[in-house]
């Protein structure tokens, strides 16, 4: 069954092998971004194209805005799905597709 984990929770980010946004920060996907009065705010997304060492999928996420940049440990987030379970991989696929399919921009379809 697939769970997240926020990387602010630094010893299990490292135990599980997960990436440090730093190695993949070029390679995001902005979506649903705006402004508001003060400056802006979206979301990010990334999925490597390589499974993590135990064969498991994994899509990095997260937010930004007024009081965080992109990448901000709290605001960071891996799910991860069992690469072993056929059910598990038709979710991340899924869930691929659900990031993949949000407007560039807030408000827009």
């Amino acid at each position: 069954m697939a769970f997240t984990v926020n990387a602010f929770n630094h010893a299990e980010w490292s135990r599980l092998g997960l990436a440090d946004y730093g190695d993949f920060a070029d390679q995001i996907a902005e979506v649903n971004v705006g402004e508001d009065a003060f400056s802006g705010f979206g979301e990010w997304f990334f999925v490597p194209e390589v499974p993590l060492l135990n064969g498991d999928r994994v899509i990095y996420f997260g937010s930004w805005g007024n009081d965080n940049s992109p990448g901000a440990s709290m605001y960071t987030n891996a799910e991860i799905f069992d690469g072993s379970d056929p059910n598990d991989l038709s979710e991340f696929a899924k869930r691929v597709r659900h990031w993949e399919s949000q407007s560039e921009y807030a408000g827009t379809e």
